[in-house]
């Protein structure tokens, strides 16, 4: 993640808070002399084309102030139902949801709702049981929308 990344996380995430959304992530990078901004939201309720555009009124004129740049190109996206978890914190954003898992050591894929996340350790129920995992024996793991029906 660049500094810039960073700053509009820092700056703009206990906003989107207020929401009720969850920033996820978040990239920055000028290109041709324009500052493109792209935000990954989530909402428990779900990403509406309408939570993008509230999400957008409110955020564009604190970006504006942020990169101070004249050019900017602000997009809003929803994490998509089979998004690969990119770090530690996402899995606590997506509490309550169903991902896969794929261990270290293992190479069969685990399924389960998240229950907990603190950073350090996830804690997932397979089946019945709660089964806990250390994030840093986790080798991927992506959101499992074959699960959300069930």
């Amino acid at each position: 993640m660049n500094d810039i990344s960073s700053r509009i996380i820092k700056d703009l995430e206990p906003v989107l808070n207020t929401m009720g959304i969850a920033l996820v992530e978040a990239n920055a990078a000028v290109v041709k002399q324009v500052y493109n901004v792209r935000l990954v939201v989530y909402k428990e309720e779900g990403v509406s084309l309408r939570v993008c555009e509230d999400v957008h009124k409110v955020l564009r004129p604190r970006l504006d102030l942020l990169v101070e740049s004249r050019d900017l190109s602000l997009e809003i996206t929803s994490p998509g139902i089979d998004r690969r978890i990119k770090g530690a914190r996402e899995y606590a954003i997506f509490q309550g949801k169903y991902v896969k898992i794929l261990l270290e050591d293992q190479n069969d894929w685990i399924s389960g709702k998240i229950e907990e996340s603190d950073g350090k350790t996830l804690i997932l129920k397979v089946g019945d049981e709660n089964k806990s995992f250390s994030l840093d024996s986790v080798r991927k793991g992506k959101l499992d929308y074959t699960m959300e029906a069930r």
